[in-house]
């Protein structure tokens, strides 16, 4: 799979992704200080699937119909570098490619428990 790093997660993601044999690009090796629309655009000629702790892509998304190709939005409590990869990986031990491109993942975490929901939105 490809993924879209956000800026707002760490290059140690992007080690563990890789080493998992994924392709990784990061916003902050790309373009730092893009406009989250730009974000989606070039994840969509890149064919990439964000991975993001914000929330506005989902209002890009859902309220403007903005294309993607895919997002995942972590709504983590603990937003460390190990949280966010140990969360990663569990989602992608779930988680086929069929269920993860084209939709609108969130992987919410409260009290130390993670619940996913998958949205599939066209557009």
């Amino acid at each position: 799979m490809k993924f879209l790093l956000d800026e707002n997660t760490s290059k140690l993601t992007a080690k563990f992704l890789t080493q998992l044999g994924h392709t990784v690009l990061r916003v902050k090796e790309i373009n730092p200080g893009m406009e989250d629309y730009q974000v989606l655009e070039l994840a969509v000629k890149k064919q990439a699937i964000i991975i993001t702790l914000d929330k506005d892509y989902g209002e890009l998304i859902f309220k403007e119909s903005r294309s993607h190709n895919g997002v995942i939005f972590l709504r983590l409590e603990n937003q460390s570098q190990d949280n966010t990869i140990n969360t990663l990986r569990w989602l992608l031990s779930i988680s086929s490619d069929k269920k993860l491109v084209n939709k609108f993942v969130t992987v919410t975490e409260k009290d130390g428990r993670l619940k996913v929901r998958f949205d599939k939105i066209t557009g």
